[in-house]
């Protein structure tokens, strides 16, 4: 369940997903590295961090301007391949406006030693995104005071000199006089920049020195400036440069996550103030008889309309979850194992070949699929989309003979229920542990025949179940159900709008305990060799689940959609073999 802010931000959609999965694929490419991972806007190499503080290179901006995006991507590799991580740590300054300077030094550094090294169109994807960025920031408030213009003017001299490339007309009129008032003060650093652009040690000691100049300028800029309200809007205009100052935060909704000081104060255990009130509940028994019938009517008349190939969607399914299984000998071929029982053919008729066995092999299911449902309050909305989803992958899924199950999870009280007002009138103790009452919703389970647990899906149409949600406990209910099951395989398909959310938890421990846990488990489940993908209804869910796919928030139940969600289940199965084969070897 999302958080609530201030201002409610736009859904994550899925064509903003596929323009992310097109950015890391072509640095994956452009770099070699096939660890590159990316959880909501950040970049990880493994589980390092990998800021991208340039301002020309935020997400946000321009994102939907193709080329602009070609030459982020592009930008990106470049700072990748060739810039020394450890030598730029060692020399950058401490002061936060030179270090924010510094830093974009090196990146127009080595964006200049891409496009020399590149083809064309490489060249005009990096100058088109820094000339659109260019442009949105000239028509920005930045410009309207004496400090905006000095250090938008830098950034294009040192660009310029950089790429032997000439400023923009439009921009060059603006800064002309900005420019005659400082080139002389930062020539030799100016000289130094581009003499020394492909030895990364000797340009830092030439932007260090041009750094600091230039901090002092702003730091007499500001003294200068009547309006402190207007100096620090205009500073505010670059904190994305600054790698150390960078609000994460994104524009789009995202799950977010932080570091739980609970958390790490428990040792990263997780603690549980009360299980006393948690339950397992079949769901179809929280509805009347005849009210579910009317819920799976309601359900099954617009089914019908989705027009689904059920077969297809089951074959499909079954190329990445069928596993070829031994089953005998094939007799009387031409090659393979010659047969004992036919060896006095073999010498009485000596041009007969059909005197070989192959062992059979054939495709059966060998995995478990268990689909986990989200039923926080926010879900509410999307759920008889949610349901069409679910029961469409239930029957094809029953149709290929695999095993599956459908879990939901949820609270039995708002705000902590029963465990909070405990809490309350006892110790009061610091950073408790989760608080509410965890419900656990059986809606099919393995051994239910696809058509009766179709059935009971009609369940997740009853309002009143969805309350507030507690993830990662649920994971592992959901991983521990699978592994009861009989299968080489247990993939985990979880449905979800955001991050884990229980007040109380949040008010007695802090806001990221639940989100830590959740990483945790996920961490553990997939170490074990788990198959976890989830999919975001309207949110990212990257920071949390590194298999994730994102459906609009008004998403229809099609056959696109599902073709999306095979394509997803089969990019999960295969990515964990890969690893899974390669960690064996």
């Amino acid at each position: 369940m999302s958080r609530a802010h201030h201002s409610e931000p736009a859904p994550f959609t899925r064509a903003q997903q596929r323009r992310r999965e097109l950015t890391l694929a072509t640095i994956r490419s452009e770099t070699g590295n096939s660890e590159l991972k990316l959880r909501g806007e950040h970049f990880y190499n493994g589980a390092v961090y990998m800021p991208i503080s340039a301002a020309h290179l935020q997400a946000d901006d321009l994102s939907h301007n193709t080329q602009a995006q070609r030459g982020r991507a592009d930008a990106i590799s470049s700072r990748l391949l060739f810039s020394d991580a450890d030598l730029y740590q060692s020399t950058m300054p401490a002061e936060s406006l030179a270090r924010m300077l510094f830093d974009l030094l090196e990146q127009f550094r080595t964006e200049a030693l891409f496009s020399d090294g590149h083809q064309l169109g490489t060249q005009q994807n990096i100058r088109h995104r820094f000339d659109a960025w260019s442009r949105l920031a000239l028509h920005a408030s930045l410009m309207e005071s004496k400090l905006g213009i000095l250090l938008f003017t830098v950034i294009q001299i040192v660009r310029s000199r950089l790429f032997s490339m000439p400023i923009d007309p439009e921009i060059e009129d603006l800064i002309e006089a900005t420019r005659a008032g400082i080139v002389p003060s930062l020539g030799t650093e100016l000289s130094g920049l581009r003499r020394n652009k492909y030895n990364q040690r000797d340009f830092g000691r030439h932007a260090l020195s041009l750094a600091e100049k230039v901090s002092n300028m702003v730091n007499e800029c500001q003294r200068d400036e009547d309006d402190e309200e207007k100096t620090h809007q205009i500073l505010s205009a670059f904190p994305l440069l600054l790698s150390a100052d960078i609000d994460t935060e994104n524009t789009y909704s995202s799950a977010t996550g932080g570091n739980s000081k609970s958390f790490v104060a428990h040792r990263h255990q997780y603690q549980i103030f009360s299980r006393e009130f948690d339950s397992e509940i079949e769901a179809c028994s929280l509805v009347r008889n005849v009210q579910l019938a009317e819920f799976r009517s309601h359900l099954d008349k617009r089914f019908a309309h989705l027009g689904l190939n059920l077969r297809e969607i089951a074959r499909r399914l079954l190329l990445c979850l069928n596993q070829q299984t031994r089953d005998g000998w094939q007799f009387e071929e031409e090659e393979g194992y010659i047969d004992g029982g036919r060896l006095p053919q073999v010498v009485s008729s000596p041009m007969e070949k059909r005197v070989f066995i192959k062992q059979h092999f054939v495709e059966r299911p060998d995995s478990a699929v268990t689909i986990l449902i989200d039923c926080s309050g926010s879900m509410k909305q999307h759920m008889e989309n949610i349901i069409h989803l679910v029961d469409g992958l239930v029957r094809a899924l029953g149709i290929g003979g695999v095993p599956t199950e459908v879990l939901g999870y949820t609270t039995h009280a708002w705000n902590g229920g029963r465990p909070y007002k405990q809490w309350l009138m006892t110790s009061r103790q610091a950073m408790p542990g989760r608080m509410n009452e965890v419900c656990h919703l059986i809606f099919k389970d393995a051994k239910t025949h696809w058509r009766q647990g179709s059935k009971n899906l009609a369940a997740l149409m009853k309002g009143d179940i969805f309350r507030e949600g507690i993830d990662g406990e649920a994971i592992e209910w959901a991983s521990a159900r699978s592994h009861q099951i009989d299968a080489s395989r247990h993939v985990l398909l979880v449905i979800s709008d955001g991050s884990p959310m229980d007040t109380a938890t949040h008010l007695t421990n802090d806001d990221f305990y639940l989100d830590n846990h959740l990483r945790q488990v996920i961490a553990q489940r997939e170490k074990q060799g788990d198959i976890i993908a989830a999919i975001g209804v309207g949110a990212d869910l990257s920071r949390f689940y590194p298999k994730n796919l994102t459906l609009n928030v008004d998403f229809e139940p099609d056959s696109a959609t599902f073709n999306d969600v095979i394509m997803h289940i089969t990019a999960s199965v295969r990515e964990t073999r890969v690893k899974r084969r390669n960690s064996q070897k």
